[in-house]
């Protein structure tokens, strides 16, 4: 009994170590913490391992308890969707099945061990020991790849790929609890392991040109935006130039009437008359956020949009005449922020008697390295959220701002980061090329 506890201890703890390893960055918990939950989660599973053997249970249905147990504490540990921690959980399986069966091959035709032995647990042990560098190093590039784009109906679905090559596995390549496995069907476990790194190898490639597509997405809209902004304001200057033309032909009748009130001394007519003219003629003011001319022109866009919905519109920038990251990036950015914070303000009652709908925007470049920007708005019900990102309230096949916000502080090592407390959504982004 003591040397199946053994084997059972050797063959299993490394699953967790594999387990944890590539989602370093999507722990719930603390390294120690996880550490101190994988070891009491452990012993938990080797006295009931045991407890069932002494019932009487077969050392061979009792082992395959592992699998659903291990993948509770999976998802206990790790904060990611579903689908991707089954498809990884899975994969990991795979794995461990192939390592055990190359042990049970090494330590029978070696030694003559039994699959049970302590002895084969231990070169279960060496093995995954021997590998796991490059294991864990390939997993957590899987992972980080996969991970790059939140795509929950895809992850559905795409865990059945290692789900079937685990039934392969454990149902045509041999029974080596029986040791009846032959060296045909350990090279046949082998080539399906492979077979599920070039499968994850092709759907990183996937996710990463649906990236690009998202950001290319990302940087249509933002142009298109853009011209419009720009249409709106050659439509305004063309009034505008046509105004001063009416202006200056009535200019000289306004003149006339001046010119008479000042003659008989009525300054009181005066006052009256350049008061109705100042009513039917009311004086433009033209924006200028910042020097950048199609950053000026997104930042007038909204400040129009916000004052014309009766919104209260702050906005403090800092930038310098070459931003450090691309004009496009930049006009995606605060365009994406700031529609982002005008659909908060008007969707519902976000506003108060003692706290009016408002925007605040702040973007602050500091020297050549590093740009700051946050938003603060009003935001009457509090948004959705999965696995720490933001679910979109648009139709389908729209509603990726946060997205591209995110994908971009990534892009030009920063981060990005969304809140709502009390009836106000904050927004911030940090950029560091």
């Amino acid at each position: 009994m003591i040397e199946l506890f053994f084997n059972e201890f050797l063959s299993t703890f490394p699953f967790h170590i594999l387990a944890c390893v590539p989602f370093h960055k999507k722990l719930r918990h603390s390294p120690w913490k996880t550490f101190l939950w994988v070891c009491g989660f452990e012993l938990g599973y080797l006295l009931l391992f045991l407890f069932l053997i002494q019932s009487g249970l077969s050392s061979v249905w009792v082992q395959y308890l592992a699998l659903p147990c291990f993948g509770v504490l999976f998802k206990l540990m790790v904060d990611a969707e579903i689908g991707m921690i089954l498809f990884l959980y899975l994969f990991i399986i795979d794995y461990l099945l192939v390592v055990r069966a190359a042990a049970f091959c090494i330590c029978q035709a070696l030694f003559g061990y039994n699959f049970f032995s302590w002895e084969t647990g231990l070169v279960t042990f060496l093995l995954v020991l021997c590998s796991i560098y490059f294991m864990a190093k390939a997993m957590t590039r899987t992972v980080e790849g996969l991970s790059s784009v939140s795509i929950p109906s895809f992850w559905n679905t795409a865990w059945l790929l290692p789900a079937s090559v685990t039934l392969i596995l454990l149902l045509l390549t041999g029974n080596i609890r029986s040791g009846t496995i032959t060296v045909a069907a350990l090279l046949a476990r082998f080539m399906l392991l492979i077979c599920m790194f070039l499968i994850s190898h092709f759907m990183i490639l996937f996710i990463q040109q649906l990236r690009e597509q998202l950001e290319a997405n990302a940087r249509s809209e933002a142009m298109e935006r853009l011209l419009q902004i720009q249409r709106d304001q050659y439509t305004m200057l063309q009034s505008r130039i046509i105004e001063n033309r009416r202006a200056r032909h009535d200019f000289r009748q306004h003149l006339r009437v001046i010119q008479d009130c000042a003659n008989r001394g009525d300054l009181e007519d005066l006052k009256s008359y350049l008061a109705n003219y100042e009513k039917q003629h009311p004086t433009h003011s033209d924006r200028v956020y910042c020097n950048n001319y199609a950053l000026n022109a997104i930042l007038s866009f909204y400040a129009d949009k916000a004052e014309s919905a009766g919104i209260q519109f702050d906005i403090h920038i800092q930038l310098s005449d070459h931003p450090v990251i691309p004009e496009t990036k930049l006009c995606v950015l605060l365009g994406n922020l700031l529609e982002n914070a005008l659909d908060a303000c008007q969707t519902g009652c976000s506003g108060s008697e003692n706290t009016p709908p408002f925007i605040r925007l702040s973007a602050v470049q500091t020297g050549t390295s590093t740009l700051s920007i946050t938003t603060d708005n009003t935001s009457a019900f509090s948004p959705t959220w999965m696995n720490e990102k933001l679910v979109s309230t648009k139709p389908a096949g729209s509603g990726i701002g946060t997205e591209s916000i995110r994908m971009i502080a990534e892009q030009y090592h920063g981060d990005a980061r969304f809140e709502w407390r009390d009836g106000v959504f904050y927004a911030s982004v940090l950029l560091n090329p």
